[in-house]
């Protein structure tokens, strides 16, 4: 018996016990896998010498510039780190106009403490490099992946706008996932007020714009907002591909590399929610530029009924005259002249939320429609199709499940506008949907 009890206290302390430790965060890891080594992460904020770019994040394939290189450092969810300036902008959307003494005195400090703690704060884009916009302090250089079917060498440029109240950082890991697996991804931060927030070249900031309401509510506020977020759209393009000469204070050397390995005929339109109304604008006016689009829960229609406003959104995408009442009585916008309205490919990955909003929906739906209709003739362009993820809500297809704990997520998701979808799956059904459709040029 004493041998017994000798061998049993042995085993009891020696064998250790396997205890299932859950992570306090959902791990992105499982939507950035490809090829590349890295993802560079290039901040390119306004220009003073250029005052028509608006603020770029870049994310490109890239590789470290030599076998021993100095410590790499990982990008963060927000340029700079900067949550407090984040957190500020949407407080003055949600609590408090920036300008008054409530703002100043007690909303704007409250928001600096609180991000002190924030938790997106510690978090790093995993398989990232931030590149910093000293010319000649690059720990990374470009690796062009091929991610054409047709095995050619150039490269695919994807031009991508956020939502509205967004600044251009919401949708990092969308992004960070595409450049893994070789796309050139930019990421734009308006400046027409439809931000939470902005930097402006002259140092100053923009914050959001709020509309009037009631009798002094205008439908031209919108339809001017978007065309002039279209035009930021394109001329970011064009900048990015190199057709625009010109000073810029920070055209960085990276930028040299992956011009050249650009194909101007294959950049591909994308964006979420007011993105993607401003990408589909965008590409109405140059058809020719885009190859397709990518519209994650996009917004196609404005419901304001009680004022007799009522209309698909953009109306130039649809083919449309803009509303009675709209642009001083003229019936088009003056920014394009196409009346065929959107004709490239596209995919339109929605939320189930947006799929209850029974107006919105059939929106969307016409727009898909439309475009296969203007292409049934040719049997090489792509059938454009229309996805609902199930059990999500709009900020699904952002990066907020990913930016506080799971047990904070359960008790806020509906505050947050997070679905019952598991957030990690819902991201991969939408990557996985949008890579399917992108194989197919």
């Amino acid at each position: 018996r004493l041998v017994a009890l000798l061998l049993f206290v042995q085993q009891s302390t020696t064998t250790p016990t396997i205890m299932k430790v859950t992570p306090l965060f959902h791990s992105p890891h499982r939507l950035l896998v490809g090829d590349a080594p890295l993802v560079g992460v290039l901040d390119l904020p306004s220009s003073a010498s250029n005052h028509e770019r608006p603020p770029i994040r870049l994310f490109f394939p890239a590789t470290t510039v030599s076998p021993k290189p100095r410590r790499v450092k990982q990008a963060r969810y927000f340029v700079n780190n900067r949550v407090s300036y984040v957190l500020q902008g949407f407080a003055h959307i949600a609590l408090a106009r920036h300008t008054t003494k409530l703002y100043k005195f007690v909303v704007r400090p409250l928001m600096w403490m609180v991000s002190l703690f924030f938790p997106v704060r510690f978090l790093k884009i995993p398989d990232t490099a931030l590149v910093t916009t000293k010319k000649d302090d690059s720990p990374v250089r470009y690796a062009p992946l091929n991610n054409n079917s047709n095995k050619s060498k150039s490269q695919s440029l994807i031009m991508f706008s956020h939502g509205l109240t967004g600044t251009g950082e919401e949708n990092a890991l969308f992004c960070t996932a595409l450049a893994k697996r070789g796309y050139v991804v930019a990421c734009i931060h308006h400046r027409d007020g439809s931000s939470s927030r902005v930097p402006m070249p002259d140092g100053t900031c923009k914050f959001y714009e709020h509309l009037p309401n009631g009798d002094d509510y205008s439908p031209n506020h919108r339809l001017e907002q978007v065309s002039f977020r279209a035009k930021e759209f394109l001329y970011a393009t064009k900048w990015l591909l190199g057709e625009e000469q010109g000073g810029d204070d920070y055209d960085h050397p990276i930028l040299q590399q992956i011009r050249p390995k650009l194909d101007t005929k294959k950049v591909i339109a994308s964006g979420f929610s007011y993105g993607s109304t401003t990408c589909s604008l965008a590409a109405t006016a140059q058809p020719n530029r885009f190859q397709c689009a990518v519209f994650l829960d996009g917004w196609f229609h404005v419901d304001y009924s009680s004022k007799g406003y009522l209309y698909n959104f953009p109306p130039e995408a649809f083919g449309e005259d803009w509303p009675n009442g709209a642009n001083n009585g003229n019936e088009r916008s003056h920014v394009i002249e196409n009346k065929e309205g959107l004709t490239i490919p596209s995919i339109f990955i929605n939320s189930a939320q947006f799929e209850g909003y029974e107006k919105l929906y059939a929106a969307t739906t016409t727009l898909a429609n439309n475009i296969n209709s203007h292409n049934k003739h040719d049997s090489t362009i792509p059938e454009s199709k229309l996805h609902v993820i199930p059990n999500t809500k709009h900020q699904n297809f952002c990066d907020v499940g990913f930016w506080l704990p799971k047990v904070l997520l359960r008790r806020l998701g509906k505050l947050l506008a997070l679905g019952d979808a598991d957030v990690l799956e819902a991201s991969e059904n939408i990557l996985d949907l949008t890579l399917k459709f992108l194989k197919q040029f």
